[in-house]
């Protein structure tokens, strides 16, 4: 008979080693806990407390303000401490530019007794995270149940609704979200082709080629192509692109019919290029500015971004204006695909002519300051020496030399100097101008930020031969230039934006 194997119990020995430490305990602890979210405990709470009312949810961001449509005289909210608490932050508020400073109170939790076209409702106020949460309870009416959409809650965020929205006086911005912004409707008004320094036969091209594209829907129907287009503004920083791009927006603004405008701040990820053109198509036809186009498309949303500009879904009615500072870094998907952006307009430094108008534009700003002596002359002169400057450095250097001046005479008691005689100043030397003399000092520092002690070989030849009385203007009653008459010394005359075809060999050309 065989002999049973005996089988040793199990014995769980426990290591008298202690743990280093509790830390990750709690770690684990609070991370393997039920998550809550304040949202639905407070729906929750809200429902018990008013059993037979209805419940609207409205977050401010949604441009929907209770308070502020209340604090403006269309409605009453009175806040009540009597059946909740409240819940608020005390700061203190330091009064700027002479505003005298305050007490200022952020309230994190309240309830309001809110009253509107005799209509009562209670309104908690709950700031969540990123957002601002309005929890809106209405009795029910007739016909409506507790998990109904209050129809007079609806009515009440209409009117809100059409109060917060301005008139057709703004453009929508998108920075992650889309916003109208009155601010900046009001800044493109202010914006128009008088101002811009560029050949008159290109900015009635530019006006044309956006306002005609608004008016031709017929024309891309019976063509049976789709009613979209796209152009590119490009050149070095500080030319005029924004500038124009502004004038066309105030253009498009002020027709008989005006034209929606949208304008891309910023738009980091597909999801935000996604809603970019979600809202385009709603409001279409519309003007789509996408300003540094380059900071918009990236590898990341490229193909994306494609899908969404030739893709399935139609575009009819966007008319697309990209600018960049850099033409030859943008992807060529968007460079060299005409189904996208078929034209491409160059915005390089200004030539000698134009140098010399945008000095007239500056002479005409402060024509009246009997302080500045600023005769016809200097703006040729002035031109001259500021060879390979953008128009940003060229208002730059004005600006400076204006500061100069104010300096001078606020800190070191000079006195201004008055040059009797012409409008052109005569006979005078341009060394007995005190605007010439500090404008020469700005823009040698200037050159030196440039990195360039001298003009560039190719701008130096634009000026063989010139001397500052061979530009030579004509002027309205209000001191604009009217024309530009052609110098006798030969000098070449460049086009200030010029239309792809001319700019494919890398080659601006000329107009001679």
């Amino acid at each position: 008979m065989a002999m049973a194997l005996e089988v040793e119990p199990f014995t769980l020995v426990e290591s008298a080693i202690e743990s280093p430490t509790v830390v990750s305990d709690d770690f684990k602890r609070f991370y393997s806990g039920k998550s809550s979210d304040l949202d639905v405990h407070l729906t929750k709470g809200i429902r018990r407390d008013y059993p037979n009312h209805t419940l609207t949810i409205v977050p401010v961001n949604s441009d929907i303000n209770l308070l502020a449509y209340a604090y403006s005289g269309n409605a009453t909210a009175v806040l009540d401490t009597s059946t909740e608490d409240i819940v608020r932050w005390r700061s203190y508020d330091r009064g700027f530019r002479g505003e005298p400073s305050r007490l200022t109170s952020s309230v994190q939790f309240a309830k309001f007794k809110y009253t509107w076209l005799g209509e009562k409702f209670v309104m908690y106020w709950v700031p969540y995270h990123f957002w601002t949460l309005q929890y809106i309870v209405h009795e029910c009416d007739a016909g409506e149940n507790v998990m109904d959409q209050s129809k007079v809650v609806d009515e009440l965020i209409k009117a809100i609704g059409e109060w917060s929205t301005p008139d057709d006086k703004f453009v929508y911005v998108y920075d992650h979200r889309w916003a109208a912004s009155r601010a900046l409707y009001d800044e493109i008004q202010q914006s128009n082709w008088d101002d811009v320094i560029l050949d008159d036969a290109m900015k009635i091209t530019l006006t044309d080629i956006v306002g005609k594209f608004f008016d031709s829907k017929d024309v891309y129907d019976d063509l049976g192509v789709p009613w979209k287009r796209g152009v590119i503004f490009h050149g070095p920083a500080g030319n005029g692109k924004t500038i124009s791009i502004k004038a066309i927006m105030n253009t498009l603004a002020t027709r008989e019919k005006p034209i929606d405008l949208l304008y891309v701040k910023s738009a980091p990820s597909t999801g935000h290029i996604r809603q970019v053109f979600r809202f385009a198509r709603v409001f279409a036809p519309c003007l789509l500015v996408l300003e540094d186009i380059d900071t918009i498309v990236t590898p990341s949303t490229r193909s994306y971004f494609f899908n969404e500009v030739d893709g399935l879904e139609r575009n009819d009615g966007i008319m697309m204006i990209a600018s960049t500072n850099h033409l030859d870094q943008l992807d060529p998907g968007l460079s060299k695909r005409p189904s996208r952006f078929d034209r491409k307009y160059l915005f390089p430094n200004p030539s000698l002519s134009e140098r010399s108008l945008y000095c007239q534009y500056w002479r005409t700003k402060l024509r009246g300051k009997s302080s500045v002596p600023f005769p016809k002359k200097l703006c040729p002169a002035m031109a001259l020496i500021m060879a390979d400057f953008s128009f940003a450095y060229m208002k730059e250097a004005f600006v400076a030399t204006l500061l100069v001046m104010a300096n001078n005479r606020t800190e070191k008691g000079i006195v201004p100097h008055t040059t009797e005689g012409s409008d052109d100043g005569g006979d005078d030397d341009l060394d007995d101008y005190e605007l010439w003399r500090e404008m020469k000092k700005q823009v040698a520092i200037l050159r030196e930020d440039m990195g360039s002690a001298t003009p560039s070989k190719a701008l130096s030849e634009e000026h063989v031969g010139a001397r500052p009385d061979d530009l030579s203007f004509n002027f309205d009653a209000e001191g604009r230039p009217t024309n530009i008459n052609r110098p006798a010394k030969g000098l070449v005359f460049h086009q200030r934006m010029l239309p792809a075809q001319f700019v494919r060999d890398g080659k601006c050309g000329s107009v001679s």
